[in-house]
């Protein structure tokens, strides 16, 4: 992994599995990427509207608990922070719904389980787009 020596964007971390979302969060951490973290989609939109103006990129799960989706998450953060706003989802799924995300420029989609190096070069493609 290489460090990146730009300003880093905050991160929103939205992941409902307890073990991964430390584990990522050290990850980004240690490449000296801030981030707030969340649990679940109700979390998350606490997180945006304490700390909006900070977030720059949400990394997000699909599947949430509670039959919520990181695609609602990313719709309600282009609501409140605009419709550039640029997000990774991370999953396992292959429907057709996460295959009709890949049009979309500012959203990336990256599959479980999750390479760190991968999900790097996916953020520094986004931020430094």
């Amino acid at each position: 992994m290489t460090r990146h020596c730009a300003p880093s964007p905050h991160v929103l971390l939205v992941e409902d599995d307890d073990l991964v979302r430390k584990a990522t969060a050290r990850l980004l951490d240690a490449e000296g990427y801030p981030v707030t973290t969340a649990s679940s989609l109700t979390e998350a939109i606490t997180c945006l509207g304490e700390r909006s103006c900070d977030v720059g990129l949400l990394i997000t799960d699909y599947h949430l608990g509670n039959s919520n989706t990181g695609t609602e998450i990313v719709r309600i953060a282009r609501e409140r922070l605009g419709d550039d706003f640029k997000a990774v989802i991370v999953t396992g799924d292959t429907s057709s719904e996460i295959r009709d995300l890949q049009c979309d420029q500012r959203l990336r989609l990256i599959s479980k389980p999750i390479d760190a190096d991968e999900l790097l070069a996916l953020i520094a493609t986004l931020t430094n787009a």
